[in-house]
């Protein structure tokens, strides 16, 4: 009884980022009607759990996404979870991050 409850909290716990968070959770179910169809401004991040340089990165994006809150839209993916929201990018590597501006069908790659 006690495995099928461990293996319901393990992937949850792997989350980098909380609905308590300004970094808006993205998934296969609302990338499309979030960032693709909204007139906003959005910052995406790519990432995996396991990603040493994706956990290094989290408090410095949750203070973006705190700072920028208003003004432009700060995301992320767990590609583990919704590796198909990231293939029509080429994301290959992680943390990737991609700015969806004006033309959302071409992001801009962040390079900071």
């Amino acid at each position: 009884m006690l495995l099928p409850f461990i293996l319901l909290v393990v992937p949850a716990s792997l989350a980098l980022y909380t609905s308590k968070d300004d970094v808006v959770e993205l998934t296969s179910a609302n990338f499309q009607s979030k960032v693709i169809n909204s007139d906003e401004v959005w910052v995406v991040e790519f990432y995996a759990p396991w990603c040493g340089h994706c956990k290094n990165l989290v408090p410095e994006y949750k203070k973006a996404a705190t700072a920028l809150k208003g003004i432009i839209r700060v995301g992320a993916v767990d590609m583990t979870q919704h590796q198909s929201v990231g293939a029509p990018y080429n994301v290959q590597g992680f943390p990737t991050i991609k700015i969806f501006g004006a033309d959302k069908k071409k992001p801009t790659d962040y390079n900071g």
